[in-house]
């Protein structure tokens, strides 16, 4: 949910509250304070915003809500006033300890808030999924605000969006909230990573895209600056091996760059790039630009591709261990859904590859994916989205019944160069 709906759905419920719960309301309606909490295995991490304008007005200070040397100034102590009004304790009521990691004035355009990020930790022995939350931060002052409290990330309850849902509220007289996120499990966590990165690379069409142009080319020779004799099963099969761990390989070093180290590039290239490496083998599967190194290529071009990916899991998981687990099932993910693909498409590209009419579909496969990374570098460099660019997402987004009638075209090819001729082209016998 954006802060501009759950302030929009507020606005109502706020007046209900007012009018039902609390006595006369003040004469303005506040827009409410936010608490997302976070849970790893040994802690949880609360991001709180609140409103600058009413901050100011429950401390008797407006000028905070405008920029200048008086909310500066009072970054220190605000950041104390939250600590202050903030409390977590076991069910039986041990308290947690808090600390405060990081404290900011932002404006997504609905006005200035404060945000903070406090760690909470549970004593020894202490259940990290249950306790009790307790925050009076400018609902002790203003009657009628309100403070949303949801979950995002749950790593071992397999939510690995950071998508806010609502788990209840505060208001003035009812502060305290139990927060009981049920028992949870690494294997959860895991198992969700795993569904993530086959939904991620099945439906990210330019990865597979990829991938696609540099096995077009994999079941044949290449001579000179041409592409021409199938080179046998055990061939094709080494070199489809080669290039899928390659990519694996590639795509997995950024991973844990990006969610260990914090390597970051901004998205608009990394798109860019990875349009360039379609196009680059699509050329190759015309014509062969660097046969026989094309895991070299699809290990360098990976690495582009794992960024994009870094950005999507970077944030996954609070501790070291859930960030391991959440690359590991992506990757799972991501692996399970390249093997299906191969699995799908090979075969049918090895008995076209042993007929008269691979040339064609090879080429027209490459022309094919020439074109869309020429769209996406068009649509991702101008930020416009053209014609060109939807027609081809549209196309594979149908992806299997592409794969489909390629195979039916691979028996109807091989059938027919049987009954015409011995096969040419073929190697010997493996």
């Amino acid at each position: 949910m954006s802060r501009a709906a759950a302030r929009a759905l507020l606005a109502a419920l706020a007046l209900w509250l007012a009018a039902g719960w609390s006595g006369p309301a003040r004469a303005h309606l506040t827009p409410n304070s936010e608490i997302s909490l976070d849970f790893g295995q040994t802690l949880v991490v609360a991001e709180i915003v609140v409103p600058l304008g009413e901050l100011g007005y429950a401390l008797g200070r407006p000028t905070l809500a405008r920029p200048g040397p008086d909310r500066q100034a009072a970054l220190p102590g605000l950041g104390a006033y939250l600590l202050g009004h903030l409390r977590a304790a076991t069910p039986d009521g041990r308290p947690w300890s808090l600390t405060l990691r990081d404290l900011a004035v932002v404006d997504d355009g609905s006005g200035p808030d404060l945000k903070a990020h406090v760690e909470m930790r549970p004593p020894p022995r202490g259940p990290v999924r249950v306790f009790d939350l307790t925050y009076s931060g400018v609902i002790e002052t203003v009657r009628n605000h309100f403070v949303l409290v949801m979950s995002r990330m749950d790593f071992d309850a397999g939510r690995l969006s950071d998508r806010p849902r609502m788990i209840g509220g505060l208001q003035s007289g009812a502060v305290t909230l139990r927060v009981d996120r049920g028992p949870g499990s690494a294997w959860r966590g895991f198992a969700s990573a795993v569904r993530l990165g086959m939904r991620h690379i099945a439906e990210g069409h330019d990865h597979l895209l990829f991938l696609m142009a540099l096995l077009l080319p994999a079941p044949l020779l290449a001579q000179g600056r041409r592409w021409t004799l199938y080179g046998g099963l055990r061939s094709t099969a080494r070199r489809l091996a080669a290039v899928v761990t390659a990519f694996t390989i590639g795509h997995s070093a950024t991973l844990i760059g990006g969610a260990f180290l914090g390597w970051r590039l901004p998205t608009q290239p990394v798109e860019v790039m990875i349009a360039v490496s379609i196009l680059v083998s699509s050329l190759h599967a015309w014509r062969p630009l660097f046969a026989g190194r094309e895991p070299w290529i699809a290990a360098g071009f990976g690495l582009i591709h794992g960024l994009a990916f870094a950005t999507l899991i970077g944030h996954f998981g609070l501790e070291p261990t859930q960030k391991a687990q959440s690359i590991l099932g992506f990757n799972v993910g991501i692996e399970l859904v390249q093997l299906f693909v191969v699995a799908m498409v090979m075969p049918a590209l090895v008995l076209l590859a042993r007929t008269p009419w691979y040339a064609p579909v090879r080429i027209g496969g490459a022309a094919f994916a020439g074109l869309a990374a020429l769209a996406w570098i068009a649509e991702r460099t101008t930020g416009a989205p053209n014609p060109v660019g939807r027609l081809l997402d549209a196309g594979l987004a149908h992806a299997p019944l592409l794969a489909a009638a390629l195979t039916a075209a691979a028996l109807a090819a091989t059938i027919a160069a049987r009954t015409a001729a011995p096969w040419p082209g073929d190697a010997p016998p493996d």
